[in-house]
């Protein structure tokens, strides 16, 4: 498929308006010079990357433009107020939000991971152990069998999906995290944070890491690596939705793409890559 380039400067500020953006947009069409149906695409910047995946791998003539990510949030909103054809989402939908109306479409179970910059080199934690981290119990990785390097907490906004599932599965609710975490808005700001600061931890999702080889060490948490076998037969658990919403009269070709999304391919493709395919 060929990659071009596209920016609608309407919609760009129709969807700015939704929420906070990340410096990302371009449009995938199949080989050839047909181009049908125009699908715009955007929402949670974890998600975006799974659905490029399948649109790299989808033959069709229409051209899915991927516009600025969004939060999970805007994409639904986007949707909803006829801005995108698909918002991409990492979360469940709230009550207010499923009665929008919009139809949802789950496509992975997607691993966080909890990862550390490659200097650490300890392959693991427990869930206590990460408690402590997050709370300020523990300030250098020599307290933990690591170096002696001091620990960099990289962390996410309370309302973000990733820290939402952090704290169901990890940190648990009441749980007070340290004011010496750095606190990072965006996903790629983790991951870019991870690779460059000695010493640091933080949490991303499995599926990205995995598809684009992020060169951090993937800590093993109370003993399980975070795979997608481990994903599949339920004993890695930190794990959240990755899927689309779509209107509920959407176009027939929508409708042909994520059928296709959801098919015995896209899900061994999926797999592929590191997004462990929704049950």
């Amino acid at each position: 498929m060929r990659r071009l380039m596209s920016f609608a400067l309407p919609a760009l500020l129709t969807l700015s308006m939704l929420g906070g953006c990340t410096p990302a947009a371009d449009s995938v069409s199949p080989a050839g010079d047909t181009v049908g149906e125009q699908l715009r695409v955007s929402g949670s910047g974890t998600c975006l990357p799974l659905i490029q995946i399948l649109t790299d791998e989808y033959t069709s003539d229409s051209e899915f433009v991927f516009l600025p990510g969004l939060h999970s949030g805007g994409g639904i909103k986007g949707v909803a107020n006829a801005d995108l054809e698909i918002g991409a989402v990492s979360r469940s939908l709230s009550d207010d939000e499923a009665a929008l109306g919009l139809e949802y479409t789950l496509l992975s179970s997607d691993g966080l991971v909890l990862a550390t910059h490659s200097s650490v080199t300890i392959d693991g934690l427990s869930t206590e152990q990460v408690r402590d981290i997050y709370s300020g119990v523990y300030s250098n990785w020599s307290e933990l069998g690591g170096p002696d390097l001091p620990i960099t907490i990289l962390d996410r906004n309370e309302d973000e999906s990733a820290k939402i599932i952090l704290r169901q599965y990890v940190l648990g609710p009441d749980l007070e995290i340290t004011p010496k975490a750095v606190n990072l808005y965006y996903e790629p700001d983790m991951i870019e944070g991870l690779q460059s600061t000695a010493g640091s931890i933080g949490y991303f999702s499995l599926g990205y890491g995995l598809s684009q080889d992020v060169p951090v060490l993937y800590m093993k948490l109370d003993g399980i690596s975070a795979t997608v076998e481990n994903i599949e037969n339920g004993t890695y658990k930190v794990v959240r939705p990755l899927g689309v919403v779509t209107a509920e009269d959407a176009s027939d070709e929508i409708t042909a793409f994520l059928q296709w999304a959801t098919s015995a391919e896209a899900r061994d493709l999926m797999k592929s890559q590191g997004f462990a395919p929704a049950k």
